[in-house]
């Protein structure tokens, strides 16, 4: 879970009318991309070094 707000934005979150008809889905594509390009974006080599 990338955050912990989905109550929030969803008023289905975890109830009976918890469908895929009712998930944004475009957002959460969206979400994805962007921890994609995160993860991908992260150095090791730039941990620390203060350079």
């Amino acid at each position: 879970m990338v955050t912990d707000t989905s109550f929030c934005r969803n008023p289905n979150y975890h109830i009976y009318s918890d469908t895929i008809d009712t998930l944004d889905l475009g957002f959460m594509a969206r979400v994805w991309e962007g921890v994609i390009r995160g993860v991908l974006g992260l150095d090791a080599s730039d941990e620390g070094n203060g350079e």
